[in-house]
């Protein structure tokens, strides 16, 4: 089986996993088809785009390139998400955006204000996320039992939804002591936010996100 392949059908069976355990929790079958959808259109397509593709050599500027343009896929044209942080990248991030044009995709304004604009999302991804630029070997990890989809319809019968997961940032380059992975936890944030079914695909809407502990499950008593 191929690398490809065996993505897919992890993937897959993540995704069946998720919506089992949604359905478990009272879903129907609607919804436990929604969160399916939303598992592998939003939460996988987002851990993929955002992790290097290749932990030995880096990855190119194409394949940041295209990376790039897979995250933008899951956000809708008037996609906001909002840094809550102290740093620089704070600040709010509205509209879509292309990678290779600069009035759609321009560096940070510098502007964290509560109501100012750094830029579009494009600009987040090109400038700021640490997973793409190129001189960073950053996995995303993300815990399954942190990660909830609350799929329903609204008055007009589209189907909207609160989209919670967190991105556990590593550092996979190599250790040139050992040869392996170096595994060194970079950042932990979250991505709280909701999404719509437009033109029959799960894309996300509004998003805030922040920085967040170490998962650690708590113990029932």
């Amino acid at each position: 089986m191929t690398k490809t392949r065996m993505k897919n059908a992890f993937c897959a069976a993540m995704a069946l996993c998720l919506a089992s355990t949604a359905f478990a929790q009272g879903h129907d079958k609607g919804e436990l088809a929604q969160v399916a959808e939303l598992e592998q259109q939003i939460h996988v397509t987002f851990h993929s785009a955002v992790s290097v593709h290749d932990p030995v050599n880096g990855d190119s500027p194409e394949v940041i390139t295209q990376r790039i343009r897979e995250v933008l896929s899951i956000w809708a044209q008037d996609g906001e998400i909002t840094i809550v942080s102290t740093s620089a990248a704070a600040g709010n991030y509205i509209g879509n955006g292309d990678p290779d044009d600069p009035a759609t995709c321009p560096p940070p304004s510098g502007d964290t204000s509560a109501n100012g604009q750094q830029g579009t999302l494009c600009t987040l991804y090109k400038y700021v996320a640490g997973g793409l630029q190129a001189a960073n070997k950053f996995v995303s990890l993300s815990p399954a039992y942190k990660t909830r989809f609350v799929p329903s319809r609204d008055d007009h019968g589209h189907w909207t939804s609160s989209v919670y997961f967190e991105c556990h940032y590593f550092n996979v380059a190599l250790n040139p002591a050992t040869g392996l992975p170096f595994w060194t936890a970079v950042s932990h944030v979250d991505l709280d936010g909701e999404a719509r079914k437009i033109d029959g695909r799960w894309l996300l809407t509004k998003a805030s996100s922040s920085a967040v502990p170490v998962p650690v499950p708590v113990t029932a008593p």
